[in-house]
């Protein structure tokens, strides 16, 4: 009886996978209530998962996690993002507050601080003395 379930349980992973790597495709085409295919496909998947010992959730966590591990793709729209998130990691703003008025006293002490963090004098210091700075730094 066990066995039925884990084997349910990676039918519907497996089916969650599909769905995520069509979402592309399917986002793009309209039903008559006014919803995409994606969304009435996910809440089959979501309607047949009811009843069983365990939940939706718990097939997207498993998903997500092996998305992490490398071991499943979205496919192309997963690519475009993981180069996008790599990207804005690259371009890292050093100030914390968002949303921060131009000229304002926090902007200026938000531009002195990304400059200081950018200049290599700094940068050889804090490298050659390892200092932490900021929360925390006592």
């Amino acid at each position: 009886m066990v066995e039925i379930n884990l084997n349910f349980y990676a039918e519907k992973v497996k089916a969650y996978k599909k769905l995520l790597a069509q979402k592309d495709k399917l986002v793009g085409q309209e039903s008559k209530d006014g919803r995409n295919q994606f969304q009435i496909k996910l809440n089959e998947l979501k309607k047949s998962i009811k009843g069983q010992p365990f939940k939706f959730k718990d097939v997207m966590n498993d998903t997500l996690k092996q998305e992490k591990q490398g071991k499943f793709d979205r496919g192309a729209e997963g690519k475009a993002k993981n180069a996008m998130r790599k990207k804005m990691a690259q371009a890292k703003d050093s100030s914390r507050d968002g949303g921060v008025h131009a000229g304002t006293q926090k902007d200026r002490a938000n531009k002195l601080t990304q400059a200081m963090n950018e200049d290599p004098e700094y940068k050889a210091m804090m490298k050659k003395k390892k200092v932490k700075t900021g929360p925390g730094a006592r």
